[in-house]
């Protein structure tokens, strides 16, 4: 960062953004000054020039953020005629800004976690419509898709109840087959979001196991009204609308978001009624109010989603004139409210109370395609509800000073959850977690910090043992190397011991007799950056290892049902992994990055010492043009062979795989009107992968097909259109 000032007597100045690189303009750079006399605000946007004007009040700090670049900060006190800024470009996400995990925001690569931040450039360039679509070409990333329970997660190998999916911090609930449908969790209010692989089990408690994924969701801090929406078409048969308003006054603000997700269905064989990919229906709608203070923060927000999915049955024989549909309805309602502190410059506490809601019903109808009347099936097992509710108090006090060498973190998490429903073991049932637990961090000296950190816990189901955890940092300009050992502790949910789940794809069991799992994980890290061709290029090696012990996971019960399954204990499961990216920026022009992971298991789910892998790359060129206001990005993921265990014709376990496969997306963005207007267009799946074979490889998890694993519907189109008004 570096500017230049040119003197006179005049009281207007003007300020030019540029790239510290290239030395070339950056038009509509985000520019705030605030007075340090009377700490009055005013927010700019630069022109096309990339200038911004306005009168000097005296002594003020400037702040000026651009998509791609580090934030600038600056202390103005004297006038001028011209300032000249330039922005240092980003080559990765280390200038980020974190909060997961964190006693208080502070940038990824100052915090002892190592965590990956998928940032708003990253999103816009992606185009993704859902969590599942933005996290499909990471890498120890595996998205899964089952034709009735949704999309689901692999992560580091680590699936299911193992890893938690917040938004703001608050977990998502309502899995089904112990998995959270990612394509109910839309994008068009979250900012970025933050990944830590590993257990995050002493902060984060149960289901943290296998790692977090948090959403972090926009916010206001700048405009006085603020509203923008938009509108997506993908011409598999995707509508959707989405749109945000945004107030805000000295002391309040108040959001409200809205969106209508349509989805037809889809199904390569077109001589059938029933469809792989069920048509849905989508509405979501966040209300957030805020008040804030100097030292007092406070907001209270609601979330209210619902799907309604249709799983359209074939003709019923012998005349071929009816048809059983299965209508799913699924309703999310949470609630929560969050406070921040600021005891003193260095210290202050957080509280986050909140209540989450989870319906889900299934009614069954019998469809007269003569008359097309539908008939409600009066079988009491073709008709049901599930009610999920989750309470969760979390209290975090923290000590944090640049300047000392301790600092601490501690708390307390209370998290209670009821499920009732005709398919629940007596109808009702209900599990409680109390927990504290503390962080300490030394700072040995400015390169070396460890922290370590204890979660005690009470659980009304089972004895949990105490979970420690031990992180080590070494840090200097150009490096930062990270290691940690973290233990875990899961205690079973609610559904797998004892939610009964049975519809046309599935019969699964709960368990009441299951123990809880165990865990181990270490995780090493190393980051640099160095020159070559003038560039700066950054570099990262990460790698990892988990064992579990008394692992649960959906075991067939019968040879001949590939339908019917029950959670067990499978007993011993171990995996490890690694992964390696490289990044350049290299002009304002181009950005590339590449990577490459690998992942080993062995479990004793199918009585064997031997680990299978797989193998998974990936990569990303962005370019932009005409001031940066074109950006065109192109995003591979092979997705390498995936072994896996299979019964034979013979009635045995043996090991068989799904074939590797490439995956490729094409995203082109153009902003008009300074950025008030912004249309986008692309191309993804451009080798349309629909259903990928192997051997052993008969359909989809638990669900049959005709012929292979399900990934995707085929190469699509689409277009968006999305309009930003702004007032200051």
């Amino acid at each position: 960062m570096g500017f230049i000032a040119v003197k006179t007597t005049a009281q207007n100045m003007k300020v030019l953004v540029k790239d510290e690189q290239t030395k070339e303009l950056l038009p509509f750079s985000h520019v705030c000054i605030e007075s340090k006399t009377d700490g009055e605000k005013l927010y700019l946007l630069s022109n096309q020039k990339g200038e911004v004007e306005f009168k000097f009040k005296g002594k003020s700090i400037i702040s000026i953020s651009f998509l791609g670049y580090e934030t600038l900060i600056d202390t103005l006190d004297k006038h001028a005629d011209l300032f000249v800024y330039y922005l240092i470009p980003t080559t990765s996400n280390l200038s980020e800004v974190v909060v997961t995990g964190q006693s208080k925001p502070i940038k990824a690569d100052q915090s002892i976690y190592e965590v990956k931040v998928l940032s708003s450039k990253t999103i816009q360039e992606k185009a993704p419509i859902n969590l599942a679509d933005l996290l499909n070409t990471e890498l120890n990333v595996k998205i899964e898709n089952d034709p009735s329970t949704g999309t689901s997660i692999k992560l580091q190998g680590m699936e299911g109840e193992q890893i938690k999916i917040m938004v703001d911090g608050v977990p998502i609930i309502g899995r089904l087959d112990g998995k959270l449908d990612l394509s109910q969790i839309n994008l068009n209010n979250v900012d970025h979001v933050e990944i830590i692989e590993g257990p995050m089990s002493v902060i984060y408690g149960s289901n943290a196991l296998g790692g977090v994924i948090n959403l972090i969701t926009k916010q206001n801090k700048f405009a006085k009204l603020k509203w923008s929406g938009d509108t997506y078409y993908e011409s598999v048969g995707v509508y959707n609308f989405n749109t945000e308003g945004h107030l805000k006054g000295k002391v309040q603000g108040l959001d409200l978001s809205t969106g209508r997700h349509f989805f037809g269905g889809f199904d390569d064989d077109k001589t059938t009624r029933s469809m792989a990919w069920k048509p849905k229906e989508q509405y979501q709608a966040t209300l957030a109010y805020q008040y804030f203070q100097k030292r007092f923060k406070t907001q209270f927000k609601s979330d209210l989603f619902k799907e309604r999915l249709w799983d359209q049955g074939n003709l019923l024989t012998p005349y071929y004139e009816t048809a059983i549909d299965h209508w799913f309805e699924t309703w999310r309602f949470d609630n929560a409210l969050k406070t921040n502190y600021q005891w003193t410059e260095f210290s202050g506490s957080d509280l986050l109370l909140s209540y989450s809601h989870y319906l889900r019903s299934k009614s069954t109808y019998i469809k007269d395609l003569t008359s097309l009347e539908n008939k409600l099936s009066q079988d009491p097992l073709d008709n049901d509800t599930t009610v999920f509710g989750a309470y969760l108090s979390r209290g975090i006090y923290y000590y944090d000073r640049i300047d000392k060498p301790i600092n601490l973190q501690t708390g307390f998490d209370i998290n209670y959850e009821n499920l009732k429903g005709k398919r629940i073991l007596g109808q009702t049932q209900a599990i409680g977690d109390y927990a504290i637990f503390a962080n300490l961090q030394w700072k040995i000296n400015p390169y070396w910090m460890i922290q370590s950190g204890l979660r005690g816990v009470y659980n009304t189901k089972y004895n949990a043992p105490l979970t420690p955890s031990v992180h080590l940092k070494y840090q200097t300009e150009q490096w930062a190397f990270r290691a940690s050992y973290g233990r875990g502790f899961r205690s079973p949910s609610l559904k797998e011991l004892y939610l009964y789940f049975y519809d046309s794809n599935h019969q699964i069991e709960g368990n009441e007799n299951l123990q809880a799992e165990y865990s181990h994980n270490i995780s090493l890290s190393l980051n640099s950056d160095f020159k070559l061709f003038k560039k700066n290029w950054l570099w990262q090696v990460k790698g990892f290892y988990n064992q579990i012990n008394n692992k649960i996971t959906l075991v067939q019960v019968a040879q001949d049902n590939d339908l019917h399954y029950r959670n067990e204990n499978i007993g011993f499961f171990e995996n490890y992994g690694s992964a390696i990216t490289l990044s350049v920026k290299w002009s304002s022009y181009v950005d590339f990055q590449i990577g490459a992971s690998e992942l080993a298991r062995r479990d004793d789910e199918f009585k064997t010492n031997q680990f299978i892998f797989n193998t998974d790359f990936n990569s990303q060129l962005s370019i932009y043009a005409l001031n940066r206001t074109l950006s065109i990005a192109l995003i591979y993921k092979y997705i390498g062979r995936t072994p896996e265990y299979f019964y034979n014709t013979e009635g045995d376990i043996v090991l068989g795989y799904v074939e590797g496969y490439h995956d490729m997306n094409l995203n082109i963005g153009k902003q008009f009107y300074k950025n008030k207007l912004v249309l986008s267009a692309g191309v993804k799946n451009i080798f349309d992968n629909k259903r990928i074979g192997g051997v052993g490889s008969s359909g989809s998890t638990h669900g049959g097909g005709s012929t292979g694993n399900l990934v995707s519907w085929g190469r699509t189109f689409y277009l968006g259109l999305k309009f930003n008004l702004a007032k200051y």
